[in-house]
Order: C-alpha cells, then structure tokens, then sequence
C-alpha cells in the first residue's frame, strides 16, 4: 500500500492540535484542503483514524495505532531530508539539540549563545527536557544530537558517545528551612520528612536520592527514577525549593546567586562519601553525519562545560 507522506503529516498535525482550524493553520493550507486530505487518507486506509465532533476531533483506537507510525515515519523523513542537506551543500538544515535540565543551564545555553553570535544565520532547535524525554528524541530523529547523563547508554551499541566529564552538585534547600535549623549532624530519617523534587533520571542515578526521599518510584517500563517531585526544567527545581520545604540537587553555578542571597542553603549531609555526581555526554546515532554546524556546537559545549567544572 503506497500512502502519500504529505497526508500522514497532516494527520500527525491534526492530531497534536485536535481542530481542523489550527491544524490547517499550522500547516499553512485551507481547512477545507486539509479536510479532504484526511479523507483521502482514511479512504486509502480504509479505516477512520478520526472521530469527530462540534468540539473536538480525536483519533479513533485503530487511528491511534496508525498515528503513532506515522508520527515515526514523518520524524524520519524529517531527519532524512536534513541529512540530505548537510551531503548536499556542506552546511545542513536547522540544527535540532535536546539537553538534559542540568547541563541545559550549566553548558548548553551558554554554548548556543556562543553559537549564535559567532553565526547569525543559525537555524536552531534547542529543547530542554528530562532524561526519559530526550533519549526518545534521539531514538526517534527528531533531534540531531543530545546533551545529558550517559552512563546509562553504555549498552546502546547503535549510539556514539562523546564524554564530558562529571558534574557535581550539592543538595540544596530554601534558606529557613527547618532542616538548617537542627544542632545535630543530619540524618536520612530527617530529610525523608521533606519532597524531593529534581527531574526523572535513569536507574543509574538512583543512589543520589535512594534512602532520602519516601516518594520515589521506578518507572516499570524504562526502569527511570522519578523523584517525590517530577519537573522538566532546574528553573522550576529552584523556585519550588526556594518557596517551599521541598530540597533537591543543583550544580554550584546554579544556585551561587541564591545563596548570596540568602535565599538558598547548602544541605550538609556528612554520612554521604561523595558529592552528587552525574557523567555527562554528548550521544547521536552512529548511522549519522554530523553538520560542521553540529561539530562547533559540541565544541563550545566541551568548553562550556569545561570552565563549569573547573569554577
């Protein structure tokens, strides 16, 4: 069966915005020309992938099945046509990152700032998101190449890694916190009283909160870490330590301002041997061609990261 690329497109779309307005609009074309593509996608199927309604149009069950090929399909064609660029004329399409939330802050943006003011014309993707999320970016093509912890990927032969080093960080809570006011060295009991919040992680990670946060879980299908308190983002780790009792990990250079400011404290906790650590990296598939785009925004990422160590 030979099905028009175009026409799973529109449907991936149409299912993201679930309205054939913003959908057509999103896609540039008339409602009434994505209204025929759909049919003629359906006809070709012969099957509906879509229920709909006055309201709203959600995908049907079978549909649901056929949208998650086409959203893999329409992701490879995607970063087929990139590469085809890159072969083609030397300097590559838009340029698609995804970062973990730490290293995002600490060496990713930093680095892209770099990029971009050495080459305006960049076109860039940059995503920030936790560990689970930007692995299946990369699994997927949706992105060229990722910035996160890569211990966990040593058994990923379909992958290249290019390490960066270690960070560490230090456990950190709001200033006022009850925790900074015990006379007695800390104890795990202690902090288990209180949420962790930190982004998911990979099993790998686990020591860093095991023992010390009651609300975690495993997930059972990846094995991934989900802390008490699950964001995407260390900004938002950050606002909610600072405006709560939760605590969590953040990398010096991350809450250096919040602690000249007496907003932030360092959590000692002496039974630990080591500071919080993670092994970061840059990982793409082995199967991919890098930009020479690609390959400067790695290294001013390297240097980024670099001067984060050392500070």
């Amino acid at each position: 069966m030979d099905i028009d690329l175009k026409l799973l497109q529109h449907a991936v779309v149409l299912a993201r915005h679930r309205h054939f307005g913003r959908a057509a609009s999103a896609l540039r074309i008339s409602q009434p020309t994505l209204s025929r593509n759909i049919a003629a996608l359906e006809k070709k199927l012969g099957m509906r992938v879509f229920e709909r309604s006055r309201r709203d149009v959600v995908a049907t069950s079978a549909g649901d099945d056929v949208l998650k090929m086409a959203d893999e399909l329409v992701a490879r064609a995607e970063a087929i046509s990139n590469q085809l660029q890159v072969v083609r004329d030397g300097r590559g399409g838009r340029l698609r990152v995804a970062a973990g939330s730490y290293i995002h802050d600490i060496a990713v943006q930093p680095a892209a700032i770099d990029l971009i003011n050495a080459n305006p014309s960049i076109r860039l993707e940059l995503l920030e998101r936790e560990w689970t999320a930007v692995l299946a970016m990369l699994m997927t093509d949706r992105v060229d190449f990722v910035v996160f912890d890569v211990l966990a990927l040593k058994d990923m032969p379909a992958l290249r890694v290019e390490t960066l080093g270690t960070l560490k960080g230090s456990y950190f809570c709001r200033a006022g916190h009850p925790l900074m006011k015990k006379k007695a060295p800390l104890q795990p009991e202690d902090l288990r009283k209180y949420p962790f919040v930190m982004s998911s992680m990979p099993h790998t990670n686990l020591w860093l909160i095991e023992g010390i946060d009651d609300g975690l879980s495993i997930e059972p299908v990846t094995g991934d870490v989900l802390p008490s308190i699950a964001v995407s983002s260390f900004r938002v780790v950050r606002d909610l330590v600072a405006g709560t009792d939760a605590f969590g990990i953040g990398h010096m250079s991350q809450i250096e301002g919040g602690l000249k400011s007496r907003q932030l404290a360092v959590l000692d906790l002496p039974w630990r041997g080591k500071l919080p650590s993670a092994q970061m990296g840059v990982a793409y598939k082995r199967e991919r061609t890098l930009s020479p785009a690609a390959r400067s925004f790695i290294g001013l990422i390297r240097k980024r990261f670099r001067a984060a160590a050392e500070a």
